[in-house]
């Protein structure tokens, strides 16, 4: 699989990174691997950046690659 990068907030380069994730829907064990990048944390309802801590950031293609990761290991546990 190729690296994928983006620039944080400081114009310095992160790699993606993923880590397996398991859940219980409706009592059914699912796990599956999720891919996110670390950026500092923001606060929303001030705007302030705090560069103490870094904290999950998915991007919108990140996200629908999770949810399809989730689907298809729920309909495998289902059939």
């Amino acid at each position: 699989m190729i690296e994928k990068s983006v620039l944080t907030r400081e114009n310095i380069p992160t790699n993606e990174l993923q880590r397996p994730v398991e859940k219980m829907i409706k009592g059914v064990k699912v796990s599956y691997n999720e891919a996110y990048y670390l950026d500092f944390e923001v606060n929303e309802d001030t705007g302030m950046i705090n560069k103490d801590q870094l904290v999950e950031h998915y991007t919108k293609e990140q996200t629908t690659r999770n949810m399809k990761a989730l689907k298809s290991a729920y309909c495998l546990v289902l059939d």
